[in-house]
């Protein structure tokens, strides 16, 4: 039996639907309008807790709703449509506002807050006198220290990656990354 959009349709215009069928329409739905290329990737960070990129770019609207509820200013619309994370001059609470604005689902709230970005240290913070550890201190997970040789480190299991080290650093030496 070809379950076609017709079935889902009829199906939905009952009063009672199971969870079960309910689960199963989501699942078939979300098979047949994900891109088949699974290495798709949009080049710019995304929300927290978004979907995995193929999936997020047939999910999303762009509807800008988590951009709006954002009290922390640091998402704003990228050349193609989509939201994007720019934390520059402010850091990621994790406030879970975007997630709660976005009707869509293309993002989904998070047992952990985290963006998916990684700090990536430069040497330009490297001062053989000293560290300046405004990383370290700066950190709100404690996921960042100051290696023997004295170039800051991060423990990448521990950061939620909301970007308070780049935000606090004088020297524009921290680089987030997926």
């Amino acid at each position: 039996m070809n379950k076609s959009e017709k079935y889902y349709q009829e199906l939905m215009t009952h009063r009672h639907v199971s969870r079960r069928g309910l689960f199963r329409a989501f699942v078939s739905a979300a098979k047949h309008t994900a891109p088949e290329d699974a290495s798709f990737h949009l080049s710019h960070p995304l929300p927290p807790g978004a979907l995995p990129d193929a999936l997020f770019s047939v999910q999303c609207t762009r509807c800008h709703h988590c951009i709006d509820a954002c009290p922390m200013g640091i998402l704003s619309p990228h050349d193609d449509g989509f939201p994007q994370l720019a934390i520059d001059y402010a850091s990621c609470d994790g406030c879970g506002l975007c997630i709660a604005a976005c009707a869509s689902g293309a993002l989904r709230p998070q047992m952990r807050p985290d963006t998916g970005l990684r700090p990536v240290f430069h040497d330009a913070c490297v001062n053989p006198a000293r560290a300046c550890n405004q990383c370290v201190e700066a950190c709100p997970e404690q996921a960042c220290a100051i290696s023997a040789s004295g170039v800051p480190t991060v423990d990448a299991e521990r950061c939620n990656g909301c970007g308070e080290c780049r935000v606090q650093c004088g020297y524009d030496a921290v680089r987030l990354e997926r």
